[in-house]
């Protein structure tokens, strides 16, 4: 059936977005959907039964916001969105002049040429490397919502992030240290850890009448042989398995619908999706008419905003670096 997105949107005081990023992620809040209850990550123990199993997404958020100055004068930012070659990239351009196809932009610290255009996104080659690039001249892309500042970098990316290329970060991890991640190991729990880049479309709202028409972003995404049978047998022993972000939701389950471990997946949770392999979601608050809140439709049922009402009125924070969210796939 088709749903409507206006169901998908909700008032998000601007004092409810958390600006500034858990220094100690233990202290961030969780919220049971089911009993209402709040408690801190540093209990996070208490609710969980050993042995489960922990699927988290690894992906690396690069530096991939370029500012810099034309040779003849005025800024210009480049912001990549993904790596085509060792010198070619699809990227979004920030520039006063008009774009055109074959122009050539002389710049501070290297060159490029525009080799496609498609709509508001750009194709272009440079004259240096584009990881050399990113490393030596980017910055952390945070979230727009987000004040720019340079101290809040080291705290957008997952403490076990490595590899992949993401330009937001799965955020659900920050809630996840590595000395807490050690310490549900010896309590016999298991950890996952596969690979989603995140696309700069994850920002993007509803804007169509109804979510059957929003076209979703297209992620990477990968997962090892073994983890998934792992995950598999996991699901077959009855054990707990924990999603830790709506990222690691959608590539599980895109590989357990496609039988594809490593490709590209444009898979949307619709609130009438069906959740084959985690019995529970940890997530984020997400903005309004964000796709994401189909998601949470789809776990928590209709009454979601009901919750997201009682998590504002208890004063948890939302999105990037704010509070958290479990919810029981299972009820």
């Amino acid at each position: 059936m088709p749903y409507e997105s206006k169901l998908f949107d909700y008032n998000l005081p601007k004092e409810s977005i958390n600006q500034n990023p858990y220094k100690n992620p233990n202290n961030s809040k969780l919220l049971i959907a089911d009993s209402k209850k709040i408690i801190t990550f540093k209990k996070f123990n208490t609710v969980t039964k050993s042995p489960s199993l922990f699927i988290l997404n690894k992906s690396t958020v690069r530096n991939v916001r370029v500012q810099t100055k034309k040779i003849t004068d005025g800024l210009i930012e480049i912001f990549f969105l993904e790596i085509l070659g060792d010198n070619i990239a699809k990227c979004l351009i920030k520039s006063s002049d008009t774009k055109k196809l074959n122009k050539i932009y002389d710049l501070e610290y290297f060159q490029f040429k525009i080799i496609k255009i498609d709509n508001d996104t750009f194709h272009i080659h440079t004259n240096k490397n584009i990881n050399e690039i990113i490393d030596n001249y980017g910055r952390t892309p945070l979230p727009p919502y987000i004040e720019d500042r340079s101290k809040k970098y080291k705290y957008y990316n997952n403490q076990f992030s490595d590899g992949g290329f993401s330009v937001a970060s799965p955020t659900a991890g920050l809630h996840f240290t590595n000395n807490q991640i050690n310490k549900l190991k010896k309590e016999g729990h298991e950890f996952i850890f596969i690979n989603l880049d995140v696309n700069i479309d994850t920002f993007k709202p509803i804007t169509s009448e109804y979510i059957d028409d929003h076209d979703i972003h297209e992620e990477s995404y990968s997962i090892a042989n073994a983890d998934f049978d792992k995950i598999i047998q996991a699901k077959k022993n009855g054990i707990d398995i924990y999603c830790i972000g709506t990222t690691s939701l959608r590539a599980i389950e895109s590989a357990y619908l496609t039988g594809t471990l490593q490709g590209r997946t444009d898979y949307f949770i619709y609130p009438d999706s069906k959740i084959n392999i985690p019995n529970y979601l940890i997530t984020n608050f997400h903005a309004p008419k964000s796709s994401l809140l189909s998601i949470v439709a789809c776990i928590y049922g209709e009454h979601w905003p009901e919750l997201y009402k009682y998590a504002l009125k208890s004063g948890l924070k939302f999105l990037s670096f704010g509070d958290a969210v479990i919810f029981n796939v299972d009820e």
